[in-house]
């Protein structure tokens, strides 16, 4: 074990690899510890970030081709994200206070108000995707004056992993591993029976006072219809619910518009949930912004004033960070790379997909933000999976699809120097395709390569590669 120990900013910048990977088993987490230092990416300590490069200690230039899990979407330290941070600090504005104004994040109200339809007006600034499910969640119960009783989710949605938003999230077991928040019921993932179903049986028994939906599910990758969503509005007419957008992944860009729901004809959510690029990549912040009606009914009165507020509430830095984020996505030049970039995106993954029919099963996604989906490769090895004592591991068939996915990931990253990460919030364990929005043509083209390259090699000494280093680690 670590002695515990005050670290001077010095003595942290001055830590090692296998320092940093003893303090965060001793401190952090040991059984992530164990997962991350078996992995190529786990070796190495990350010193700088520029566009959608890092570069490490030893000298080596990384291609980031995560985009963070949709935080980088303007890459790593945007040079216009920096100046504004920077002259912010210099001025020694006023970070941080419950009790007096900030200019900035007022500013930051209106302009996301005003990417929005006209009724969407009053926004919560909070600290994470999750926070502002939850002020979702408490802003539509309130706004029936606590008189209706459940919330429906879908099976196919993550939301978060705090009590509230890991209850309604259905591909992520949260909600399995701890309290339920009461009176969440799922349905059926772009399934018009099963979500008027629930919404009738909820609502003889108390009435139903959301329904919370990704208009595309970031997790499992696929898109609500256009018939499924002019239902729930129909349906929202009959039954009078909340509709919640949780777009915390899916804003900003990701599918070619500036919100994925803008794909659908004529739709207003009550309230959107939004975070992530929001950030500029440097930021931890998220909003919610919600139809000036319900925010009246919920929070109007004046002695309402304060059940939804933070000691964070002046987001300072945070704000004029958003706030310069949001004027360089609402740049048509930006816009229109965007638009490109998905293009170019979209015509590489069809082509890899072709090349390599008997080892891709399936491509999916929209826009920027896609997944490969491999044929397992390793069914012969199952009698040496079932000696591997990790919780994961242990069914078979879900391993197979995760042991695919993560020995392409190290053999991007070990011959390459191409970082990518899977996705294993769900069955799909799907390789995630989903750069920052600013990543060149070039950039594009040198991952494919690599990847095709990877394909056609094989990875099993990769694969043998990652089961002894778990088996050293446990």
């Amino acid at each position: 074990m670590s002695e515990k120990k005050l670290y001077s900013l010095q003595e942290a910048k001055n830590l090692d690899i296998k320092e940093v990977q003893k303090l965060y088993h001793d401190f952090i987490n040991p059984n992530q510890t164990k997962i991350f230092s078996s992995l190529p990416y786990g070796q190495d300590i990350f010193e700088s970030a520029e566009g959608t490069f890092l570069y490490t200690s030893k000298g080596k230039k990384i291609l980031d081709f995560t985009g963070g899990l949709g935080v980088l979407g303007l890459g790593h330290n945007h040079p216009r994200i920096l100046k504004a941070r920077i002259d912010f600090q210099k001025e020694k504005r006023v970070e941080v206070h419950k009790v007096i104004f900030s200019k900035y994040m007022a500013a930051l109200s209106s302009s996301i108000s005003s990417l929005l339809p006209s009724n969407l007006r009053k926004s919560f600034f909070l600290n994470s995707g999750a926070e502002a499910v939850e002020a979702a969640i408490k802003v539509s119960f309130k706004s029936y004056n606590s008189k209706k009783k459940y919330i429906l989710y879908s099976n196919k949605s993550y939301h978060g992993k705090l009590i509230g938003s890991g209850s309604i999230s259905g591909s992520y077991k949260v909600n399995n591993q701890f309290p339920s928040m009461q009176n969440c019921e799922n349905f059926e993932f772009n399934n018009l029976n099963s979500l008027e179903n629930k919404i009738v049986e909820c609502s003889q028994k108390g009435g139903v006072y959301a329904v919370v939906i990704e208009p595309f599910s970031a997790s499992m990758l696929e898109s609500c219809s256009n018939e499924f969503i002019e239902k729930l509005f129909l349906l929202k007419k009959k039954y009078d619910f909340r509709i919640i957008f949780d777009e915390v992944f899916t804003g900003f860009f990701k599918s070619k518009k500036m919100f994925y729901f803008e794909n659908y004809k004529n739709i207003e959510p009550d309230i959107i949930c939004l975070s992530k690029t929001l950030g500029g990549g440097k930021s931890s912040i998220s909003c919610l912004v919600i139809n000036n009606q319900v925010y009246n009914k919920a929070y109007g009165e004046l002695k309402e004033t304060f059940l939804h507020t933070t000691t964070y509430n002046g987001f300072g830095e945070e704000s004029v960070t958003a706030l310069e984020a949001l004027n360089i996505m609402s740049d048509d030049n930006f816009k229109n790379n965007v638009i490109k970039l998905s293009n170019n995106l979209t015509k590489k993954l069809d082509e890899i997909k072709e090349k390599h029919k008997d080892k891709i099963q399936q491509i999916k996604g929209t826009g920027i933000l896609n997944g490969i989906i491999f044929q397992s490769f390793f069914v012969s090895l199952g009698n040496i999976i079932e000696k591997i004592p990790l919780e994961f591991v242990r069914d078979k068939s879900f391993f197979l699809k995760k042991l695919t996915a993560t020995a392409i990931s190290c053999e991007l990253y070990e011959k390459y120097n191409i970082l990518t990460t899977i996705n294993d919030s769900s069955n799909s364990n799907h390789l995630c395709i989903s750069p920052s929005l600013i990543i060149e043509e070039k950039e594009i083209d040198y991952f494919f390569n690599s990847l095709n390259k990877v394909l056609s090699n094989g990875i099993n000494n990769q694969t043998i590669n990652i089961i002894l280093n778990f088996l050293k680690k446990n």
